[in-house]
């Protein structure tokens, strides 16, 4: 529908955000392009630069939960594939940076990311077929929205920091390494923005990784919200 339209447009322009209203008939006519785009792009597009980045905008914050967790569902055995070769990383930057929803929420007022879109995004990391490597789209992408979450939650509420805990559940240690080591250099940059998120993230999965427990337990994980909460009084 020409509302439809608007809507969607308005939304890439960043004139609208995800919050905003939408009727079932509007809902059910963008779950159906999102279904149909992702066939498409799962038979033809992954060759196509041009479509990968068309895909991609469905990824960013600005979209209702449910299209981006159908989205990471629809395309999770081919999730690799959003990874342009040969892409410059002023372009990848810029990508990631528009489809986070903010910062850290203490700091310029961004608002947290629905559970849903943490659990797709968490789950794309687990065990798979052909698991994402570090510099992946996806994997940058997955990187920044759950650091950004701990980060916050350690800050906030033992209820966040159980969910993420759950939510961590079953990750590999280099994944868990990455989200924590990320989450915490974001909060000693004192700095919060989304520019600095992604900087972190890039230092942190750019990079080889330091003191790596191979092996995650109970102490794992107590020792890792330790070293964020010891951050919390000095931003």
């Amino acid at each position: 529908t020409d509302s439809t339209e608007t809507q969607l447009y308005n939304m890439l322009t960043g004139e609208q955000s995800a919050s905003s209203a939408y009727s079932k008939d509007e809902l059910k006519a963008l779950d159906d392009f999102i279904d149909d785009l992702c066939n498409s792009y799962i038979e033809y597009g992954g060759q196509y630069p041009t479509f990968t980045n068309f895909i991609r905008l469905f990824l960013r914050h600005d979209f209702p939960a449910k299209i981006i967790t159908d989205v990471l569902t629809k395309l999770y055995p081919i999730l690799h594939v959003l990874t342009i070769e040969e892409e410059d990383k002023k372009s990848l930057v810029f990508s990631l940076i528009q489809s986070i929803s903010g910062g850290l929420p203490s700091l310029d007022s961004s608002r947290r990311d629905p559970s849903s879109v943490l659990d797709s995004f968490s789950l794309s990391l687990k065990k798979r077929d052909k698991e994402l490597s570090r510099n992946d789209y996806v994997y940058l992408l997955a990187i920044a929205v759950l650091s950004r979450n701990l980060a916050s939650s350690s800050q906030r509420c033992d209820c966040g920091l159980q969910a993420m805990k759950n939510r961590l559940s079953g990750v590999s240690s280099i994944v868990f390494y990455d989200i924590t080591r990320a989450a915490e250099k974001f909060l000693r940059s004192g700095v919060g923005t989304k520019d600095s998120l992604i900087s972190c993230v890039f230092d942190i999965c750019m990079s080889s990784p330091k003191g790596l427990n191979s092996t995650l337990n109970t102490g794992s994980w107590d020792e890792a919200i330790t070293s964020l909460k010891s951050v919390k009084h000095t931003i």
